[in-house]
């Protein structure tokens, strides 16, 4: 049975140069002859997305020699590439084959770019027996880190058997040596660990004896590098998740602000709201866009196609409003409210100067935020109008993002199901508010097509149907919402955020 085994070499490397490594293949000179093959060299370019979803799935891609190679269980999947690729790419942009078919589901809607180039290193070296025989081939490669950092090589051997136990005995020799190591981890890997890769983004350090202004800069702060670590990716429009990330930040930033911006020293600044607005239509756009494809192949009165006026229009609208919030992120404007933003909060950061504490304050915010969101929440009837509803929802979110605030000084089981709870009911309330917005929008943006141009009937039926399925969504939101809240506001959510934190008992 075939075999393959990989060995580090902690000695010094060898440039893959003849000589040095046959001086460092002795161990098998007593019983095997050693056939040094000529030296190669190889550059491969590794590829992930910003947020590293192929690594997290223990997926490793790379273009190497004119072709994409993709690394993981049940591979390794190779496709040529029929011209020089260029990066950052999304999945329908990869060339047809079975890399695009495997790994455009890990991908979802981020693009992927490089990551990582390294330069390899290698010479084969042929191990026969005294009769001969190859019993296996030992490669030796030196792999060293070229971008973003330059690193030292790290050395691979790797030992070729077709026979289980050839394999096994050279590669036990070989570990007889002193500088031979049993290998586990992939090159990959090291080679990211040896690159300082991936940058890990430090969470705010929030204790319960925090003081109350620093534990709330902190976490504002994070939101602030949030914001501007996703500005760069939203102008060139890698994809369009740099803008959701934004916004969120954005979102978390206001209503942390709302929450508890009193206890920061100084009143924060209003542009938030503007960076919300300016982002608003594009993100709109985005999400109908992404979703278009879903809702055309679900299309009864006529074809998919018959959406493709309605679709290329909406890409129209979109790249008009990116015209306008990529002037936005680039005006002075932003990058003035942003650094002032973040010089302030380093300061208050690092002061601290509350006399209320972290735990004090999270045990009063929660308790009034949980206590607006369960009377709301009761207040909520069939009758109720659409306004109510969303403002629920707003106060949900609001929740939401509190306790991922305060979750370092929550205990972790009532957190979990609380957050639970929340995440249930939120995904009602967001169901119900997709299907108004999208109703809305979908009447909004036909107002505009038809002012730019005469489309198909067959277009115009399939928005029609397109419409009708929104609102039904909207009722069918509406009536699952009285189950959702009935669950919601029984005692065990009562029970479960007053055991959140000890001191925030009684919501009510």
């Amino acid at each position: 049975m075939p075999i393959e085994l990989t060995l580090h070499w902690q000695g010094r490397p060898t440039r893959c140069g003849r000589a040095a490594i046959l001086d460092r293949l002795t161990p098998l000179t007593p019983r095997y002859e050693l056939a040094p093959g000529g030296r190669h060299t190889r550059t491969a370019t590794y590829l992930d997305t910003v947020d590293w979803r192929l690594r997290r799935r223990g997926l490793v891609l790379r273009h190497v020699a004119g072709s994409l190679v993709l690394d993981g269980e049940g591979g390794p999947w190779r496709t040529e590439l029929p011209k020089e690729p260029s990066w950052p790419v999304l999945a329908d942009g990869l060339a047809p084959g079975e890399v695009r078919d495997e790994v455009s589901r890990a991908m979802w809607v981020r693009a992927i770019a490089p990551k990582l180039r390294a330069r390899t290193l290698s010479r084969e070296v042929t191990v026969r027996d005294a009769e001969g025989r190859t019993v296996a081939e030992v490669v030796w490669a030196e792999s060293a880190g070229v971008e973003p950092v330059e690193t030292e090589p790290l050395t691979h051997v790797t030992v070729r058997s077709p026979r289980k136990r050839d394999g096994e005995r050279v590669a036990q020799i070989l570990l007889t040596g002193a500088e031979f190591l049993p290998g586990e981890a992939r090159v990959y890997d090291e080679l990211l660990t040896a690159s300082g890769l991936p940058e890990e983004r430090l969470k705010p350090e929030i204790a319960a004896d925090t003081p109350a202004d620093a534990a709330i800069a902190r976490a504002l702060l994070g939101f602030a590098d949030t914001i501007d670590a996703n500005v760069e990716g939203t102008i060139d429009d890698i994809d369009t998740e740099f803008l959701h990330e934004l916004r969120v930040a954005v979102r978390r930033t206001r209503s942390l602000l709302k929450i508890a911006g009193d206890v920061l020293p100084e009143p924060a600044p209003k542009g938030f709201k503007w960076v919300g607005a300016l982002t608003t239509p594009t993100r709109d756009l985005d999400v109908y866009l992404l979703s278009l494809p879903g809702f055309a192949r679900d299309i009864t009165v006529g074809g998919p196609a018959d959406l493709e006026p309605f679709q290329a229009h909406l890409v129209w609208e979109r790249a008009r409003e990116r015209r306008k919030l990529v002037a936005g992120l680039r005006s002075k404007k932003f990058r003035k409210l942003l650094d002032r933003w973040r010089a302030s909060l380093r300061e208050v950061a690092e002061a601290g100067e509350s006399p209320v504490t972290a735990a004090e304050l999270a045990t009063d915010r929660l308790h009034h935020v949980a206590a607006d969101v369960l009377a709301q929440a009761a207040a909520i009837t069939p009758d109720s109008p659409a306004e109510h509803v969303h403002t629920l929802r707003k106060r949900c979110k609001e929740l939401r993002y509190a306790l991922e605030v305060f979750r370092p000084l929550c205990e972790p089981e009532p957190y979990k199901k609380v957050l639970k709870n929340l995440k249930r009911l939120q995904d009602v309330l967001g169901a119900f508010q997709d299907g108004e917005v999208q109703s809305e929008h979908l009447r909004l943006y036909a107002e505009r097509m038809l002012h730019r141009e005469d489309p198909p009937a067959a277009t115009l039926l399939a928005m029609g149907e397109l419409l009708s399925r929104f609102i039904r969504q909207q009722h069918e939101a509406r009536h699952a919402l009285g189950e959702a809240l009935e669950k919601f506001l029984g005692d065990k959510t009562r029970d479960q955020l007053d055991a959140l934190l000890p001191a925030a008992s009684c919501i009510s």
